[in-house]
This record gives C-alpha cells, sequence and structure tokens, in this order.
C-alpha cells in the first residue's frame, strides 16, 4: 500500500509541473509546416493565461526561407518577417486575399526623408521598397493625390531598386 501512496504522489508532482509549463507559457508545440499561399496569423506574447496568443491580422505566406523565416505579406502591401515559430495556421475559408494597398497606415512617429518631420501623417507617402516616409508637399514636384498602386521614392528609383 505505501507503494500505491509514493506512485500517486509522484504522479501528482509531474501533473503539477506539466500544468504549470502549460499554463506559464512554457511549451511550445511542434513547429508546423507552411507553404507559399497559406494564410497565418501572428502570435503574441499573452500577458495573462487568459489571454488570446493569435493575432487577428491575417497574412499570407509570401516565401518560406529555408531558416525556418517566412516573408508574410498584409492585405495592405506590406511585408513581414517572423520566424514558423511564431505563426498559427489561419483556418478560416472566407480569407480576402485582394491587396489593397490604401489599407496601409503610417506607422506613429515616422519622419519624412526630406523635412524630417513627423507631422502630417495623412500626407505622408511610404514607400514599398525602402518602407520610408515622404511627404506629398516636399516631393518635387509636389504630389497631390495619393497614388494607387504600388509607390516607390525617388531614392529607390535613383538606386535603380
Amino acid at each position: 500500500m505505501p507503494a500505491a501512496f509514493e506512485n500517486l504522489a509522484i504522479a501528482q508532482h509531474r501533473d503539477t509541473l506539466w500544468y504549470a509549463t502549460i499554463r506559464g507559457g512554457g511549451y511550445r508545440p511542434s513547429i508546423r509546416r507552411f507553404r507559399v499561399g497559406d494564410y497565418v496569423y501572428l502570435q503574441q506574447t499573452a500577458l495573462t493565461t487568459l489571454d488570446v496568443t493569435a493575432g487577428r491580422t491575417i497574412l499570407r505566406v509570401r516565401e518560406v526561407l529555408p531558416s525556418g523565416v517566412l516573408m508574410l505579406e498584409g492585405r495592405d502591401g506590406v511585408v513581414w518577417k517572423d520566424h514558423v515559430r511564431n505563426c498559427v495556421p489561419c483556418h478560416l475559408p472566407n480569407v480576402d486575399g485582394n491587396m489593397d494597398p490604401s489599407l496601409a497606415i503610417v506607422r506613429a512617429g515616422l519622419r519624412c526623408m526630406l523635412c524630417g518631420s513627423t507631422d502630417q501623417a495623412a500626407h505622408m507617402l511610404v514607400c514599398d521598397r525602402c518602407y520610408r516616409g515622404w511627404h506629398m508637399s516636399c516631393l518635387t514636384p509636389p504630389i497631390d493625390v495619393v497614388p494607387t498602386g504600388r509607390w516607390v521614392c525617388p531614392r529607390c528609383t535613383s538606386e535603380g531598386r
């Protein structure tokens, strides 16, 4: 009888450690295989055990690098780079894969390459090659209307990118 209680105590201790590992975020599932064209969510670090770890933005796999890094692309055309460990597959059947550059949002604190100001983010263009900001009024000649499609800055154009 004492041996049974010892085995029960060992099993209970093992289960307690396993539960603490899972709830504490120490358990990572096996690495998934992704293919070009798959849709994924980026995992976020949860602040508490009740937080959802998958983000709400759905990204499309653009390229799979041999190192396990994925080149991801959002609907706004912005390219992300993240490891497969941080990606969760999206199984939604109705994902809209159309690109819409008008969804791009200028990140806070982005400086204009010409004047250096962070003001007037609504009138700032972001280069699709180097991701630098340019005020439409600072360009030569100034641009009045946001161009449709992809936009490449004067610096990338002169460098032949």
